[in-house]
């Protein structure tokens, strides 16, 4: 799938959740009366979905630009995230989230084909999904309690915040490969094999980021967030032997709703 219709996907499903979040008008198991809550809320549970760069910063991404028909921008990918914030105060969050995303492309060897004259093609795929705690800082409360009786939010809250955790990513290739190391090669062609390559595991990552909540009504806010996550991880040597570690690390856009208790 190519950056453009990601992209184009990425907005549609926007629009279709915006309007389904502009028409809800729950109380959602709290007591709510007008524009105000009885309470300060103390917990919110969200839901987010973006687009992810990827760094592709170490030299297995640049092998295989040059290899193979792939481009930095075929490792980006839309990503799912939700998660849940509870309350420190006005000002302060605890938050624990996770994402989820993953790029699938076709590719084929630049500089060779087979002898039947066709492309020799592969899959590349390349998923992400980080698990975290962060802490939350708005640069002014989310809203003022009157009296004993009464919580009202405020409009819009800028804020901040950094984390980490630990992130399971997976690496891997499919398809036809030609065998280089063959000794026939000089005399009778490199032959071409079929076979998967695969490195998975667990990395620590950490982030920073920065974003603004709307507030649609006392319970219903929407978020929009830029994040940037620097992780990296040793491939398996068995598929992807004599590489540096794969480069984890990249850039995140993510709009999203969430529900206050």
């Amino acid at each position: 799938m190519t950056i453009r219709k990601r992209i184009r996907s990425l907005v549609v499903f926007l629009a279709l959740g915006g309007a389904v979040l502009f028409g809800i008008d729950t109380a959602s198991g709290q007591e709510r009366m007008g524009d105000f809550l009885f309470d300060a809320p103390k917990v919110t549970l969200s839901f987010s979905l973006g687009y992810g760069v990827r760094g592709a910063g170490s030299d297995i991404f640049d092998e295989f630009v040059q290899e193979f028909t792939l481009e930095k921008g075929d490792f980006h990918a839309p990503v799912l995230g939700g998660g849940l914030s509870f309350f420190l105060d006005d000002r302060m969050d605890l938050a624990f989230e996770f994402s989820y995303g993953r790029s699938s492309t076709w590719s084929e060897y630049t500089d060779f084909e087979g002898t039947d004259d066709l492309p020799i093609e592969q899959e590349t795929r390349f998923t992400q999904v980080p698990l975290t705690a962060s802490v939350r800082y708005f640069l002014m409360d989310r809203g003022r309690k009157v009296g004993n009786l009464s919580w009202i939010p405020t409009t819009w809250a800028p804020y901040i915040g950094a984390g980490g955790g630990r992130m399971w990513y997976e690496f891997s290739q499919s398809g036809e490969f030609i065998d280089f190391f063959d000794p026939g090669c000089e005399t009778e062609g490199c032959p071409i094999y079929r076979d998967t390559l695969v490195s998975e595991g667990w990395a620590w990552v950490g982030h920073a980021f920065g974003g603004v909540q709307w507030a649609l009504a006392p319970q219903w806010v929407v978020m929009a967030e830029g994040r940037y996550s620097l992780s990296d991880a040793d491939l398996d040597r068995s598929s992807f032997g004599g590489y540096e570690p794969i480069d984890l690390s990249g850039f995140q856009f993510t709009m999203g709703f969430g529900v206050r208790f």
